[in-house]
């Protein structure tokens, strides 16, 4: 496995990735319908690629081979109202494909995050991850990373609860 930022020329493999993933994970939990608009306004090749051309917004891609298997989306100079740090970074996104969840890719992706965050200095990584999502909240857990605060996340026309976690840098 090998991990890498990601280009301009990855928009397509990251909308694709993302799309897989974020399906994957959520469908079970919400309908057809909210995961499909979510989707469209997140995943598409477009979005991706406008992001890509942000300074701010930093993504990695986890590769086995040649196969793009998960992906980091990091938001450089975020902020929440609650953290009591003026330098962060938020880890909006860490997806694996379910295929890999047991091969340690979102544990490379996470340590590549946590290395980006302190190379560019910044004092605190944080993100949100959904309250009901148990597996993903024991392996931040496993970094560290520790619940400070919650936050609603509106994903389609459902707003979820999520818990905000952060790791000092």
């Amino acid at each position: 496995m090998r991990i890498r930022e990601a280009t301009h020329n990855d928009a397509k493999v990251l909308a694709e990735l993302g799309a897989k993933t974020f399906y994957d994970t959520f469908r079970p939990h919400n309908t057809e319908e909210d995961m499909l608009l979510y989707i469209k306004k997140n995943y598409s090749t477009e979005t991706i690629f406008e992001n890509l051309s942000n300074t701010n917004i930093q993504y990695f891609i986890a590769f086995d081979d040649e196969i793009p298997i998960g992906y980091i989306k990091l938001i450089k100079n975020k902020t929440f109202e609650k953290l009591d740090t003026k330098n962060n970074i938020e880890l909006e996104k860490i997806y694996v494909l379910n295929t890999y969840h047991d091969k340690k890719a979102g544990k490379e992706l996470m340590l590549a995050a946590i290395q980006f965050s302190i190379e560019k200095k910044f004092e605190t990584l944080f993100l949100g991850v959904w309250q009901e999502n148990k597996r993903a909240i024991d392996f931040y857990k496993k970094f560290k990373f520790e619940t400070f605060a919650t936050r609603a996340f509106k994903l389609g026309n459902e707003i979820c609860d999520d818990f905000m976690m952060k790791l000092g840098l």
